[in-house]
């Protein structure tokens, strides 16, 4: 009986199953908000999404849906920056540029061993370990020959790894640093947010057109960043905004757990996945202890988490632990993907013994 239900679902147009998706994602983030989780629509988008794509259920949410949570997390974030918080930033640019390429390093060293200990080839390592986006390191896996398979899904596991687990720790070994309390914030009105997340979304496609890498979640961080520098009031995005991008990516995330994807995996590569993100997460809490000088031990582990950026944003908004710094630091590690992902890679392939 339930096998006939999920085929039936299954067979329905993907704008319904989409739309049933969507549906409990936002019942699943009204009730994790209900219950006081922290990061409620996120975490309660992603569980409900995750738990009826695991029981074979297709979602079909579409990459697009992924795209505008994207958008409108950059926009609401980058209000944050103003210019005090910019001259704050380039205080500490160097710190985010040397913890940066000491992340990406490690990551190399820990793909490695992930390659021999996950039963994958090195170069599938190589970008299923890189603190990159999921999109863009699928994109250069398919380039340089990886297993394209196995690197979204790495890459997405470890998001919803961090996701699941560093709210968790921050809250309780650093509840000094994490204030959830609500802070009350002056919002823009309605009218001036949604053409500021138009004009977001028309920018990132033009970035998207140039290729540019992230480009969704960059361009809704330009001009919120833009905005935030210049307007004399620091006004905020509506709360619902927020709400909204929080949903769309925990949608997205979760329906990726395809059983029928699952089933397909080497025995070893998931729990050596997770494994590997949590000693990604130590390495780069270090190096927030090592770089972070005054930043706050809670602050400087989501802006050294190899998680994505527009999830970590989202959680440092949430938690009110600095989120234009944190964006900032991820950002950086991005840039920093972005222009030496490539040329690593042609010095890891030719200059490191094979392992795998």
């Amino acid at each position: 009986m339930l096998s006939q239900s999920r085929e039936g679902f299954n067979r329905l147009p993907a704008k319904v199953r989409m739309s049933a998706g969507l549906a409990s994602a936002v019942a699943g983030g009204a009730a994790a908000s209900a219950a006081g989780v922290a990061l409620p629509w996120l975490l309660g988008a992603l569980g409900a999404a995750s738990l009826l794509a695991l029981c074979g259920l297709r979602l079909a949410v579409a990459d697009y849906v992924r795209k505008a949570g994207q958008v409108v997390a950059g926009f609401s974030v980058g209000l944050f920056f103003t210019p005090e918080v910019g001259a704050r930033v380039l205080e500490l640019g160097w710190a985010m540029v040397a913890s940066g390429l000491c992340s990406i390093l490690a990551s190399v060293a820990i793909s490695l061993v992930f390659a021999r200990a996950g039963g994958c080839d090195r170069g599938t390592a190589y970008f299923a370990m890189l603190p990159g986006g999921m999109a863009e390191m699928a994109g250069l896996a398919r380039q340089f020959d990886a297993n394209v398979t196995l690197v979204s899904l790495s890459q997405m596991l470890r998001v919803v790894v961090i996701v699941l687990t560093v709210p968790a720790v921050l809250l309780q070994v650093f509840a000094a640093d994490a204030h959830t309390s609500g802070l009350v914030r002056p919002e823009m009105d309605w009218g001036t947010a949604l053409l500021g997340m138009g004009a977001a979304a028309a920018l990132s496609w033009m970035l998207q057109r140039l290729r540019v890498f992230n480009a969704w979640l960059l361009g809704g961080l330009a001009l919120g960043i833009a905005l935030g520098m210049l307007q004399p009031d620091h006004l905020y995005a509506p709360h619902l905004t927020r709400v909204f991008a929080q949903v769309a990516i925990g949608a997205a995330l979760g329906a990726r757990f395809e059983l029928s994807v699952l089933r397909k995996m080497r025995v070893r590569f998931l729990p050596i996945t997770i494994l590997a993100t949590l000693l990604l997460i130590g390495v780069n809490l270090l190096l927030a202890m090592a770089f972070g000088g005054e930043l706050a031990v809670a602050a400087g582990m989501l802006a050294t988490a190899p998680g994505g950026i527009a999830e970590m944003s989202l959680m440092a908004e949430a938690l009110h632990l600095s989120p234009p710094i944190v964006t900032a630091w991820q950002l950086v590690r991005i840039l920093l993907v972005a222009v030496l992902a490539g040329p690593l890679y042609k010095i890891y392939q030719v200059t490191l013994p094979r392992m795998a």
